[in-house]
């Protein structure tokens, strides 16, 4: 059998991972970092290229000719323009800059929340990929006009290690600017914002073979020059949700609700097709790409993010807690309940350095009259029951747009290790919480590698490898 490489961006760190279904071998794990700059943060995108370079010559020179391909996936919201000659145009802005701060009124005067939500099936979020080019277009619009071609972030890498241009449907299914008629970049949606549509390719398919490593990056990270790259699903999501779907598939047949769990949570059904009806709109439910061509009906929850920046916070002030030992904090306040709304735009947004997570979730509570958390213990419970009380609701209401009962919930990704969320989210939905393997991300991605190479794809042996991390029930 051959080997693949997964290059999984999340919003936190990446890692060039080498595997099949009797391999995981974590090659290199890095950052991915933001720069701010005038005022904007920006990933560093060229950083990241460079730090996904050195991953992949750590796996070639560890396993060489045996690995015979690699594919990209990523979180969502980022792009690129490309110019005439294929160069970066400006930086790639990070989906928690400031510049869609406020903007949702001057918005909704071009196109109403109904129209965009019949359209796109998209959830309404302001870190969306349609709301950064709004602002684009009116504070940049010299920069959209001399655009050639637009490229979600994954996309950008593809082209990067190949040469090749293509729009990866995955990502472009997150972007909130796909139709869902047509499965076509919406012309209704850039029009109405002022961006042209030339640049906009073909969106194609996951499990296409894109073309083979550009011979100065071959050079550069020493593989063999038939090395191929494949569109492996490039949402991390559309991954992460393949992956636990197909380890699910031996067990008992079972309406399940999928958590990708990390910075942010992505809480969804699998459905056949898209899910638009008014209570989808009035619950701002998503509709997403899957790497098979079916749909996932998706709520994004702010999630881990707020207990990495107390944990960054608290590391400043000298104190350095394990994921362990933040996990158990939580546990030390048992009858400490207090709720806050992990979506409201005061939690999301990046913040300034003094702008302190743990200062906004006390004042969110002190501005609804509920008990302030004070101490570590009691920051932490209130996170994590908020976290699980966000997640009992998504479910009642995917519950009630698709017209599903939903009997379990399977969590993957980093927080599926985090015991005490998932006990918490059991409490707070009443359902079984089971674990999917907490690195589907990347094993969904090698896994439509295998697929699409025409390999066969040994599941029995792909479970064996990942049952530690596997659980029927919590």
């Amino acid at each position: 059998m051959s080997l693949h490489i997964a290059i999984d961006l999340g919003a936190s760190n990446g890692r060039v991972i080498v595997g099949d279904e009797e391999t995981f071998d974590v090659a290199h794990r890095f950052p991915t970092r933001w720069v701010a700059a005038g005022g904007n943060m920006f990933w560093d995108i060229l950083d990241i290229f460079r730090e996904i370079k050195v991953g992949l010559k750590l796996a070639f020179n560890r396993y060489g000719a045996a690995i015979t391909s690699i594919g990209v996936d990523s979180f969502g919201g980022g792009y690129a323009l490309l110019d005439q000659s294929g160069s970066l145009l400006q930086n790639p802005f990070h989906y928690r800059d400031k510049r869609t701060d406020n903007i949702i009124d001057r918005l909704l005067e071009c196109i109403s929340r109904r129209e965009f939500y019949w359209e796109t099936g998209a959830q309404f979020i302001r870190a969306g990929t349609f709301f950064q080019l709004f602002v684009h277009a009116q504070s940049c619009p010299d920069t959209l006009r001399a655009a050639k071609r637009f490229l979600m972030l994954p996309d950008l890498l593809n082209y990067w290690l190949t040469g090749r241009i293509a729009n990866e449907y995955t990502i472009a299914s997150m972007s909130q600017l796909m139709s869902l008629e047509n499965r076509e970049w919406s012309r209704l949606l850039l029009e109405r914002i002022g961006v042209p549509f030339e640049p906009f390719g073909e969106i194609v398919m996951p499990g296409t073979i894109l073309g083979e490593l550009r011979p100065d990056v071959c050079d550069e990270i020493e593989a063999p020059r038939d090395t191929k790259v494949i569109l492996a699903g490039c949402h991390d999501t559309a991954c992460a949700f393949y992956a636990a779907d197909k380890c699910l598939q031996k067990q008992e047949n079972h309406a399940t609700a999928y958590i990708s769990s990390g910075t942010w949570s992505l809480l969804g059904l699998i459905t056949d097709r898209p899910v638009i009806n008014e209570a989808a709109f009035e619950h701002d439910l998503g509709n997403e790409g899957m790497v098979n061509g079916t749909n996932r009906l998706l709520k994004i929850i702010t999630g881990m993010w707020l207990v990495e920046e107390c944990r960054r916070e608290w590391a400043l002030e000298g104190v350095s807690y394990s994921n362990e030992e933040l996990a158990s904090l939580a546990e030390s306040a048992p009858h400490f309940e207090s709720i806050v709304n992990v979506n409201a735009d005061l939690f999301v947004a990046a913040g300034k350095p003094a702008d302190k997570m743990t200062a906004r979730i006390k004042a969110f509570c002190g501005d609804r009259g509920v008990a302030v958390p004070t101490t570590h213990e009691e920051i932490m419970s209130t996170i994590v029951r908020s976290i699980s009380a966000a997640y009992a609701e998504a479910i009642r209401h995917i519950e009630e747009a698709s017209g599903v009962k939903i009997e379990r919930i399977c969590v993957m990704g980093g927080g599926s290790r985090n015991r005490t969320l998932n006990q918490f989210t059991a409490q707070a939905t009443g359902l079984p919480v089971v674990l999917g393997p907490s690195e589907a991300t990347a094993l969904g991605n090698i896994i439509v590698q295998i697929e699409a190479t025409g390999e066969r794809l040994r599941l029995d042996k792909l479970l064996s490898l990942h049952r530690s991390q596997i659980s029927e029930d919590l």
